[in-house]
């Protein structure tokens, strides 16, 4: 009784001191900043990396453009150049045939040199006449072997030219590979910025969690010190098991024996039906010895009510009587501070 004089008491003058001690209020201010500062700190850093990302991003922009226009002047290069190629092969196609041409000339040439040699002894006139043919014919042979040095000459100043096309072409080559290694380095630095980007996310993320945590745990306090009502705690938490994927029903059944409560009255359970097996939940603002045994007697309650098998009991509450919370366990129940941390199967050995 005078547990519940002095927990009346402190209700009563509570609002009081807020209004009139600045050290209370001071420390609920201290408590609500150091809370706030990671966020703040977060969306700092957020804002500082989406300006380094644009200035990254524009860099980039201008480096691919150079990129394209070189590789562009490379293909022009190129195309300028196998045109050249094609020109000096067919050139060599040419001279080709017209040394082919000499060749049989010349071979026509010795065929008939032997045949006026064999009728040198019958034709001396005729020799002489062949001889000075003869003479003609070294003349021009003469000339067409100056034409052939002419060509081969010109043949080597061609495979120079092709040399040094070539040594272009490599050169083209390792620029080609200089620029696919920029590539690639922009490319990881951009793989970088997305996991720093991830990292941040998920650190944005476990802070929401934690200030989702932190005003199930005010609620409960204010529950416990009679600033909320337990009802309004319930539905606030039932809420947060539905944004974990929980479908929550309630149910509410008249007891006219009293076996719940030890007098007539209306039992009202939280449930969630699986696979034609049911899952109770009760929630609270702080759990004690005495509602652990209550919850027992409404899942008995509801199992002879409904003829539905219980699969899994559960408690949730911010704050549990370590009493209440072996003899739970002792019960087959599972204990857990928040919704979110209440696993979608039964853990192991539960």
């Amino acid at each position: 009784m005078a547990t519940e004089n002095l927990k009346e008491a402190v209700r009563q003058a509570l609002p009081q001191w807020l209004r009139e001690d600045p050290a209370i209020r001071q420390v609920l201010r201290e408590a609500l900043i150091e809370v706030l500062r990671p966020w703040e700190e977060v969306l700092s850093e957020l804002r500082s990396f989406r300006q380094e990302a644009e200035k990254q991003r524009e860099a980039d922009r201008q480096v691919l453009t150079g990129l394209t226009q070189a590789v562009q002047q490379l293909i022009e290069t190129s195309r300028a150049n196998s045109d050249a190629i094609q020109m000096l092969v067919a050139r060599s196609e040419e001279h080709s045939r017209r040394l082919e041409e000499h060749s049989e000339v010349i071979r026509r040439l010795v065929e008939r040199v032997e045949e006026h040699s064999r009728r040198l002894e019958e034709h001396s006139e005729v020799i002489r006449r062949l001889v000075e043919r003869v003479e003609e014919h070294s003349r021009r042979l003469e000339e067409h072997s100056q034409r052939l040095e002419e060509h081969s000459r010109r043949l080597e100043e061609h495979s120079e030219v092709i040399r040094r096309l070539v040594e272009r072409v490599e050169e083209h080559s390792r620029r080609l590979e200089e620029h696919s290694e920029v590539i690639r380095q922009l490319i990881e630095k951009v793989e970088r910025h997305a996991q720093v980007i991830e990292r941040l996310l998920a650190a944005v993320d476990r802070h929401s969690q934690e200030i989702r945590r932190l005003g199930a745990t005010i609620g409960a306090i204010g529950a416990r010190w009679g600033l909320h009502s337990e009802a309004a705690f319930r539905d606030g938490m039932a809420a947060l098991l539905q944004e974990a994927g929980w479908q929550v029903d309630r149910f509410l059944a008249m007891d006219p024996e009293g076996y719940v409560f030890g007098r007539p009255d209306q039992v009202e359970i939280d449930v969630v039906i699986r696979d034609g097996k049911a899952i109770l939940i009760e929630i609270r603002s702080s759990v004690s010895r005495g509602d652990v045994a209550a919850f027992q007697r409404k899942a008995e309650f509801y199992a002879r009510r409904t003829g539905l098998p219980v699969a899994r009991r559960i408690l949730i509450s911010p704050m549990v009587d370590p009493r209440a919370r072996d003899l739970a366990q002792q019960m087959g129940m599972e204990v857990y501070t928040y919704p979110e941390d209440v696993p979608p199967e039964s853990p192991a050995g539960g």
